[in-house]
């Protein structure tokens, strides 16, 4: 008996299909139940989300990479998860600590280490869809690319500096649906091979966290049930 069974029909395959999952491009309004953290076989500090979204409970694995393997901080990653820490209101984010999320497979339930600072925080996420190219094969991942306010779409700089609240949004509206495509891959090229249902030997979502290894902590709590 399989986990799952790709289907081809057409219904199945539509991206816009008004569904309570994050799976494509856009900007979410979200409920953070909380971050979770792990450590990846290289090294790095990655830090993903565990949301509510429209009453789905769900993990988003967005590639958010706090620390390279070397252990410095990561300039891409370490900037948009500060917006989420500014959205929060928190000045400074405390180590993490170890609780149980329903995020295995069939939602069963996973130590984690958490940070607990960042929890039950309405917030409006922007993810994009990202192809590339891995031995010959497509890989699709989920990137968070930056946070705002849930309320005024006010970014981390507006509410630092307390004016222009939503300006940024805006600007960004354009982009928020837009995929992102690296190694010569092309729009068309993607829309096939998820028509065909992700040929097997590809990327089926991938995730930064999938070979990470998980830090252990003192505490432990439980979210999310």
């Amino acid at each position: 008996m399989s986990f799952f069974k790709a289907s081809t029909d057409k219904k199945d395959l539509e991206q816009n299909s008004g569904g309570n999952y994050i799976n494509k491009s856009g900007v979410y309004d979200v409920n953070l139940i909380v971050p979770f953290v792990s450590v990846s076989k290289g090294g790095s500090t990655v830090v993903d989300l565990f949301v509510d979204y429209n009453g789905q409970k769900q993990p988003v694995y967005g590639n958010m990479r706090i620390t390279n393997n070397n252990g410095e901080p990561n300039k891409i990653g370490s900037k948009v998860f500060n917006q989420l820490v500014i959205i929060a209101g928190v000045e400074e984010v405390s180590e993490p600590v170890d609780a149980e999320l329903p995020i295995g497979k069939k939602g069963a339930a996973k130590d984690v280490p958490v940070l607990e600072d960042l929890s039950d925080i309405d917030v409006t996420v922007h993810v994009q869809m990202e192809y590339s190219v891995n031995n010959g094969n497509i890989q699709e991942s989920k990137v968070i690319r930056g946070f705002y306010r849930t309320d005024d779409k006010a970014s981390a700089e507006e509410i630092v500096n307390g004016a222009n609240a939503g300006t940024q949004y805006e600007k960004n509206t354009k982009f928020f649906e837009s995929d992102y495509y690296r190694d010569g891959l092309e729009e068309e090229q993607v829309k096939e091979w998820i028509k065909a249902g992700r040929p097997k030997g590809t990327a089926n979502g991938g995730s930064s966290s999938s070979t990470s290894k998980t830090p252990s902590f003192s505490k432990k709590k439980t979210f999310g049930k």
